[in-house]
């Protein structure tokens, strides 16, 4: 069967069946990760979620509601701590009466960033009860207000403020990234706005002898963002990101650091400088995508194995190639994944990548950082991308990482690291023979020293090759072999890394869906921590290995001649599919 034969077969198998298979794109969760009485989370991008509070809004306590108090404790918690909110002495308190939290305490009431029912406190109907949940910083101090949910939400009472260890100006979300120079490491962190001197204090011991005061600053607003939910009210301030450079380091050396302002540091951290190219020093770093933060407790469950990684296997980057937080417009989701890669990615670089769920639109194209034409971008009659990024248009990731600037900024980019040459392409933008990428691409191998870099590694958010069986992205596959599939056979690339489909899958090595010496090992990596996809498959004979689970890659650097691949399964901690790759 030729390729447009078996194309046009594949359109009418996926819409004839492909419903029951389609991806599972999940519910948004809740700032609180609310569940309903089946244990499944409540879906904040729902219309009942908002519909399920009368309106308006009436903030004049009534006389007779005088007694009632609203308590938290405690008043001052770290980033992620929980907050137990305790009311009492309300009168006529129905099931629909709700506590809801607002971070300034002066916004809008509809604007607020979660709440909660009475009735999850079995008291409540004695107008008293209790409720914990878990908060984090928004670079604020935060209230609760209890409202009786009627014709109106009438206002109760006010809790006393909350606020957060370190205050406003806390240096969160740290994490590190290579540049294109093992002589360099970034360093970048949100906090407020900063008046005062921003630097990074640095050294090879813990006495930080040195200190940079050279530092970016910039943020984003919802009027950046191309469609709703990111540009409409839900939007929420993401704080002032800070970026700064450091230079003139030893390579693969061990140096102490600690970012913030003066009153306002982190702690006292590491990290090691890159392995210079053609350095044949072995070394392991670790590789996944499609991660997100639920449901839990998948996606802690790999950030905990991959901090403990990185503290004791000397692990030298992580490659996360795209759907990163799935936050998809709904900016609080940003502040909740940080805070679960923080404890590593503060520890080693983190190297991320564009996926659907950070980038894909419709409209809006104006705004799209990458400069992509058109309104949505890169969407040819086969492609399935749609407003998949909830409008974000790629905003939020290209102003809180900064990758190496040796392509197009986040958005395709390369680096070495030891005997390595790395490669992160975009599967949301053209990378059809002429495009900028395309062209990029075929450049940046064509000038790979293979005596220094024997060993290139390519990877991107969708698959080239993947046998489950999910038409849609399996025709987005095929094309991506009809497009670029030869210019990783051409110049030898010897391990390409995908994700999107959410398992793990290993091809042989493989070109145009044959199985040959000199062809391309495939590995889909998109198990960290998103819901699996149906398991289902097309039987294809390059591939050698699937699973339908969680885990993640460990990729050993030996020599100039080996390297040896690992999957670890995160329920049992054990390695399910291994195999050398040798020259």
């Amino acid at each position: 069967m030729g390729f447009f034969a078996f194309f046009a077969f594949i359109s009418i198998f996926s819409i004839t069946y492909c419903k029951p298979y389609g991806k599972d794109h999940n519910v948004i969760q809740t700032y609180f990760r609310k569940t309903d009485e089946n244990n499944k989370y409540i879906d904040r991008s729902s219309p009942d979620y908002e519909n399920a509070l009368a309106k308006p809004f009436i903030n004049k306590i009534l006389q007779s509601d005088a007694g009632a108090s609203l308590k938290i404790s405690p008043s001052v918690i770290e980033n992620g701590g929980s907050v137990t909110i305790e009311w009492l002495g309300v009168n006529n308190s129905t099931e629909k009466d709700f506590v809801a939290f607002y971070c300034p305490p002066d916004d809008i009431s509809t604007h607020f960033l979660d709440y909660f029912n009475v009735n999850n406190s079995p008291t409540w109907s004695k107008g008293f009860g209790k409720w914990t949940v878990t908060v984090y910083n928004m670079r604020t101090s935060c209230i609760f207000k209890y409202y009786r949910n009627g014709n109106v939400s009438q206002l109760v009472t006010i809790s006393n403020e909350l606020s957060f260890q370190g205050g406003p100006l806390s240096p969160l979300q740290g994490h590190l990234s290579l540049t294109s120079n093992p002589t360099e490491m970034r360093v970048m962190w949100v906090s407020a706005e900063v008046n005062g001197i921003v630097m990074v204090r640095y050294g090879t011991t813990k006495a930080l002898e040195k200190t940079s005061y050279k530092s970016s600053m910039q943020t984003y607003f919802a009027s950046d963002m191309c469609e709703p939910p990111a540009n409409s009210s839900v939007f929420i301030d993401p704080g002032y990101i800070y970026d700064v450079l450091l230079y003139d380091l030893h390579p693969n050396t061990k140096y102490y650091y600690s970012y913030g302002t003066e009153g306002h540091m982190s702690a006292i951290l590491n990290f090691t400088t890159a392995i210079p190219a053609g350095d044949s020093t072995s070394y392991k770093a670790i590789f996944y995508g499609d991660m997100g933060v639920d449901p839990y407790p998948e996606a802690v469950t790999t950030a905990k194995l991959v901090h403990d990684e990185v503290l004791n296997n000397d692990i030298k980057f992580i490659y996360h190639n795209g759907d990163i937080s799935y936050a998809r417009g709904y900016a609080y989701i940003w502040e909740q994944w940080f805070k679960l890669v923080e404890p590593y990615s503060t520890l080693v670089p983190y190297m991320v990548g564009i996926g659907n769920h950070e980038y894909d639109h419709v409209t809006g194209g104006e705004k799209d950082p990458s400069g992509a034409p058109g309104d949505g971008g890169f969407r040819p009659d086969w492609f399935n991308g749609h407003s998949d990024s909830g409008g974000e248009c790629g905003v939020p990731m290209f102003k809180r990482f900064h990758m190496p600037d040796t392509g197009h900024s986040i958005w395709w980019y390369s680096y070495d690291y030891g005997l390595v040459h790395y490669i992160m392409l975009s599967s949301e933008h053209d990378y059809s023979p002429n495009s900028k990428q395309y062209i990029w691409l075929e450049n940046d191998l064509k000038n790979v020293d293979r005596k220094k870099t024997p060993w290139v590694v390519v990877g991107a958010h969708r698959a080239m090759y993947c046998s489950a069986l999910l038409p849609d992205d399996y025709i987005v596959a095929l094309n991506m072999q009809r497009l670029f599939e030869d210019l990783l056979y051409i110049y030898k690339v010897d391990l390409a890394l995908w994700a999107h489909y959410h398992s793990y899958e290993r091809t042989c090595k493989v070109y145009k869906n044959k199985c040959q010496d000199d062809g391309v090992t495939h590995l889909v990596i998109g198990s960290a921590g998103r819901s699996t996809d149906p398991d289902i498959w097309f039987r294809k004979e390059w591939s050698v290995y699937h699973i339908n689970d969680y885990g993640y890659g460990k990729l050993t650097v030996v020599n100039s001649t080996a390297m040896y691949w690992e999957w670890i399964q995160n329920k049992s901690k054990k390695v399910m599919d291994s195999f050398w790759l040798t020259k």
